[in-house]
C-alpha cells in the first residue's frame, strides 16, 4: 500500500505520515471515493480557483482522521490533481491508518472548509474585528498586571478574585499571677460581698497623712466648727433640736407646780 507511508514513532509515541491523493474538484459534496493501493481518490465540492481545492482537501482530511488543522499540510501538488499530504502527531501505525480511511470511504459530507477559511480571514482583517481584538488584548494585559501586583485589593474585587482567607485563631484567658489577684478579677461581686460582711474598713494611718485635716464642705473643718467666720458648716447642725431635747423639755414642764 503505497498510498500511505508512515514513519517510525518517536520517543513520545507519535509518528508522521504521507498520503498520495488524486483530487476531483467541482463535485457537489466531499467524499473519500476509493482507497486504492497506489492512491486515495477524493472528491471535493468546490471549484478549482483561488486555491480553494487545497484548503477544502486539507480540512476534509483533518475531519476524516480527527486531527487539528495544523497537523495537516500540503507537501506537493499545489496546482495539480495529484497531491501529497503530510500528517504529523499520529498515534496510529500504517495498518490502523488504512483501516480508518477505509471505514470513511463512500461517506458524503458538505463542502464548507474553504468557505469557513475565507470568512475567518475576512473577519481577521476587518477593521472592527481588529479593534475588538486590540481591546481584548489590552484588557488581558491590564488584568494580568493587576493580578501580579503586590497589593491591589480593589483590583482583585473588580476582577472577581476572591480575597485571601484570614486564619482563625482561638483566644484563651491568660492564667498567671497570684491566687488572690485571679480570684479578685474573676469574681468582683464575691469580693464586694465579702467586704460588706466584714464591715466598713478603717482608715489606715500613714506617715504622709498624719496630722492632715480634711476640709468639709462649706468652709468648716472636720470637727464641725466655723472656719474664719464663714458660713456654718456641719457644726451648725448642733443648733437644731432633736427628739431627745424635746422630751427633756416636756419632763421639766411637768415637774413645775401649777401657778
Amino acid at each position: 500500500w503505497a498510498c500511505v507511508e508512515v514513519e517510525p514513532k518517536d520517543a513520545a509515541g507519535l509518528s508522521r505520515a504521507r498520503l498520495s491523493i488524486a483530487v476531483t474538484p467541482g463535485c457537489s459534496h466531499n467524499r473519500l471515493a476509493k482507497v486504492a493501493p497506489e492512491v486515495l481518490f477524493v472528491d471535493v465540492g468546490v471549484p478549482r480557483k483561488q486555491g480553494r481545492v487545497n484548503i477544502e482537501l486539507l480540512g476534509f482530511i483533518a475531519f476524516l482522521l480527527d486531527l487539528q488543522e495544523d497537523q495537516v499540510k500540503l507537501e506537493s501538488g499545489e496546482d495539480s490533481k495529484g497531491k501529497v499530504v503530510a500528517l504529523t502527531g499520529l498515534k496510529q501505525d500504517k495498518r490502523q491508518l488504512i483501516w480508518a480511511l477505509e471505514r470513511k470511504a463512500g461517506e458524503r459530507h458538505d463542502a464548507h472548509f474553504a468557505a469557513d477559511n475565507i470568512n475567518a480571514a475576512r473577519n481577521f482583517y476587518n477593521r472592527d474585528a481588529v479593534k475588538r481584538r486590540a481591546e481584548v488584548d489590552e484588557f488581558q494585559a491590564l488584568r494580568d498586571e493587576a493580578l501580579l501586583a503586590p497589593a491591589a485589593p480593589m483590583s482583585n474585587v473588580l476582577l472577581g478574585v476572591p480575597p485571601a482567607k484570614k486564619p482563625v485563631t482561638a483566644s484563651w484567658p491568660k492564667r498567671g499571677g497570684s491566687d488572690g489577684a485571679t480570684n479578685a478579677s474573676a469574681s468582683p461581686r464575691k469580693a464586694s460581698n465579702s467586704a460588706a460582711a466584714d464591715g466598713p474598713a478603717e482608715p489606715s494611718a500613714s506617715a504622709d497623712n498624719v496630722g492632715e485635716v480634711t476640709a468639709a464642705p462649706g468652709g468648716s473643718d472636720a470637727s464641725g466648727g466655723e472656719a474664719d467666720g464663714g458660713a456654718p458648716g456641719l457644726g451648725g447642725l448642733a443648733a437644731y433640736g432633736s427628739d431627745d431635747d424635746d422630751e427633756s423639755d416636756d419632763d421639766d414642764a411637768a415637774a413645775l407646780p401649777p401657778p
